[in-house]
């Protein structure tokens, strides 16, 4: 019989729901607590899912039975969350971004390889549709060109308009969609980015929008446009573009058009995005080092961070292998 890995889960919002049902769906693990500093929202949490809840991080990262942890909370508090949790000798999972910088994450990874654990940034947007169903079915474009990204919402609140919790834009707007262009190609070249945000009296965002472009050594390109916050506005589309034809997905469906055929709605593979938290638990059963997804997550944080320094700067900024010689 496999033993289910003990899981305490930090956070009690919307992702850290998601992995609740994660973990219970797939039944390789076992929710023994939940913290959240917020009595009411982790008590409603608790009740929920029928698990102990705490207000006190300390009492998630001394349970001995706890194996692993889950990280759901405001972009910047990441990085000392996870540190606590490996120093504390449990596997980790934090969403993305893992960290706001470069220097923390690496300080990460290698306290991970210290200490023999799992440390997972979760990339669930790897298995979401249409992207999904675009790779299995690449071949269709023949030869690729250029790919289109546009999430465009008028909902902009909560932690998500605080810029000390949520770190720069691209990071926690354009990693989604950069994790999804690495996954096919991992030969970008250079990166230009352009952004413009608007503010509150009291210093929260109350609107952005910002774009990012991004050329491929093979001469692919891509655009990525991202906005919160527009008023009246919903729009989520996606194009991939080829010699063959090219993709395009809109309103919920996923349609392949060229000359030959016209225009074919392609059906979608159905999947269930929990399966990035089930191959965390899996690699947790396996008790040694696993630092693959920190180090995907390492090299799509280093494209979002050099979109910050094009948008600030002004300027095209090619990527090197040591990013501390951009």
């Amino acid at each position: 019989m496999n033993e289910k890995v003990k899981v305490g889960i930090i956070g009690a919002g919307g992702r850290a729901n998601f992995q609740a049902r994660a973990i219970m769906n797939f039944k390789n693990g076992e929710v023994l607590m939940v913290y959240s500093p917020f009595e009411e929202e982790v008590k409603n949490f608790s009740e929920k899912y029928g698990i102990k809840y705490t207000t006190s991080l300390e009492d998630i990262l001394t349970t001995k039975e706890i194996e692993a942890i889950t990280v759901s909370t405001p972009n910047a508090t990441h990085y000392e969350i996870v540190k606590k949790g490996l120093l504390n000798n449990k596997n980790v999972l934090v969403e993305y971004p893992p960290t706001l910088n470069l220097e923390e994450l690496d300080e990460l990874i290698n306290l991970a390889k210290e200490k023999n654990l799992v440390f997972w940034v979760s990339l669930t947007q790897l298995f979401e549709n249409p992207y999904y169903t675009i790779k299995k079915h690449l071949n269709l474009l023949e030869k690729p060109i250029y790919s289109y990204y546009s999430y465009i919402s008028s909902f902009i609140g909560g932690w998500y308009s605080k810029v000390s919790l949520t770190g720069p834009i691209y990071i926690w707007q354009h990693f989604h969609y950069v994790t999804q262009l690495l996954g096919l190609w991992k030969d970008i070249e250079e990166v230009s980015a352009f952004e413009n945000i608007e503010y509150s009296q009291n210093g929260d965002i109350s609107s952005c929008f910002s774009i990012m472009n991004l050329k491929f050594s093979s001469g692919f390109i891509s655009t990525i446009e991202f906005g919160m916050g527009i008023k009246n506005v919903s729009d989520n589309r996606i194009k991939y573009l080829g010699e063959g034809g090219f993709f395009y997905y809109e309103k919920g469906k996923l349609y392949f058009i060229n000359k030959k055929d016209g225009k074919k709605e392609i059906e979608m593979e159905k999947i269930d995005i929990g399966i990035d938290t089930y191959n965390f638990l899996e690699k947790v059963k396996e008790k040694k080092l696993n630092i693959e997804r920190a180090i995907e997550a390492r090299e799509i944080l280093k494209i979002c961070l050099c979109a910050e320094i094009s948008s600030k700067e002004k300027r095209i900024v090619k990527i090197k292998e040591n990013f501390r010689e951009i």
